[in-house]
């Protein structure tokens, strides 16, 4: 591969963190949107993957997102180690589950990109491990009604739902995406 390749490469890979951060900031509007801003991640950072992806077909594309994402994290404190190590554990997970179906390149990444997205949730996990300091914070930061908005979620069906969402999100996205680049080919 040539220099531009990777630069190229590490271009689509810093569009993936950028495009999985920005998305947090969806979480101003509501409680909702804080809740669920990792299925718009998942959505929207498709198309980054995707581009990364068809590019590096060997092990090491989630792994590699995924450490780029924690370490982004914990650089602007928004993430603290265990959150981190479970973002990267997610990548390493769906890069396993992409080397298993490497042969069928678009069937690895549809499979392998929702759990990858779902390491995203780690960023907002204290909602349900540490759900009382979880509601302080918010209280304090976004106000009452914001932290109240948050409690409706606060339970294992809520974060199963996001999950849920999130990895289904992951799927569309890396279906549309994939159709999106493949037509744009002819």
């Amino acid at each position: 591969m040539s220099k531009m390749n990777y630069l190229k490469m590490l271009g689509f890979a810093v569009l993936y963190v950028v495009t999985v951060f920005a998305t947090a900031f969806l979480g101003y509007l509501s409680p909702f949107a804080w809740v669920f801003f990792p299925v718009i991640a998942a959505l929207l950072g498709s198309f980054s993957y995707y581009l990364l992806a068809v590019r590096w077909q060997q092990f090491g594309v989630s792994t590699f997102l995924s450490f780029l994402l924690a370490a982004f994290l914990l650089a602007v404190g928004e993430c603290d180690a265990p959150k981190a190590t479970l973002i990267l554990l997610t990548g390493v997970a769906a890069d396993m589950i992409r080397l298993f179906f490497e042969q069928n390149v678009q069937k690895a990444m549809s499979l392998a990109y929702p759990i990858q997205s779902i390491g995203v949730i780690a960023w907002i996990l204290p909602l349900w491990t540490r759900t009382e300091w979880y509601y302080q914070g918010a209280a304090e930061e976004l106000g009452i009604d914001y932290a109240k908005g948050l409690m409706m979620f606060a339970s294992p069906w809520g974060l199963l739902l996001v999950a849920l969402t999130t990895a289904i999100a992951g799927f569309v996205g890396i279906q549309f995406a994939g159709k999106v680049f493949e037509q744009n080919k002819k």
